[in-house]
């Protein structure tokens, strides 16, 4: 793929790749609207600002629904299209295995509301540890996302990012879910909480027609 940047990866073995069935190149993806982005004027910090904000606005309007095919590349992509902005097909071919450019990559402490990251292999495990006069409990869970693509939509703390996303699991119309991606031990009173990020992510941002 062209003009990807090195991602961030964790290792975490070996791991079985889902792939997005039915993702093609997108030649007919729905064209952009001639709005906002197409106005003359503005500083590039202002109408880069405009473009993610209209990322997002997307993906929010068509939560629980389904994008297209449903797959998680189509969920980016009309979406970036509808900015005015480049999709993965402007950077290279795409295919339904590819690990998909979309855009200038940034790292993740650069990432902000609008970008798009690409998974592969990404898994997070959550436990955590409560102490009290009663013993000590334990609460686990999990998120993974093999071949996957999503929008950010805000930016936490410790590596935190909450997403926009379709297909995450398997049939499931756009949802916004809490992913992580720094592997960190935190803890609050009683409770510690330790997550373990492994696999590799990139992190694209928008740019304009």
């Amino acid at each position: 793929m062209a003009n990807a940047a090195p991602p961030a990866s964790i290792d975490g073995g070996s791991r079985s790749i889902l792939i997005d069935e039915g993702t093609l190149a997108r030649a007919e993806s729905p064209t952009r609207d001639a709005v906002g982005l197409d106005a003359k004027g503005g500083s590039p910090a202002s109408r880069a600002a405009n473009m993610a904000d209209r990322v997002v606005s997307y993906a929010r309007h068509r939560l629980g629904q389904r994008v297209g095919d449903g797959e998680r590349f189509a969920l980016a992509d009309r979406a970036l299209r509808r900015a005015g902005a480049k999709s993965a097909a402007d950077f290279g071919t795409v295919t339904p295995t590819a690990d998909y450019v979309w855009g200038t990559a940034v790292s993740l402490s650069d990432v902000r509301r609008g970008d798009v990251i690409q998974f592969r292999d990404y898994r997070y495990d959550r436990e955590v540890v409560a102490e009290d006069t009663s013993g000590t409990t334990f609460e686990t869970d999990f998120q993974e996302r093999p071949h996957h693509t999503a929008i950010v939509e805000q930016v936490g703390d410790e590596g935190a990012i909450t997403v926009l996303e379709q297909n995450a699991p398997v049939g499931d119309p756009v949802t916004r879910n809490q992913l992580f991606f720094s592997s960190v031990t935190t803890a609050s009173g009683n409770r510690t909480t330790t997550i373990t990020v492994r696999g590799t992510f990139w992190f694209y941002r928008a740019q304009a027609r």
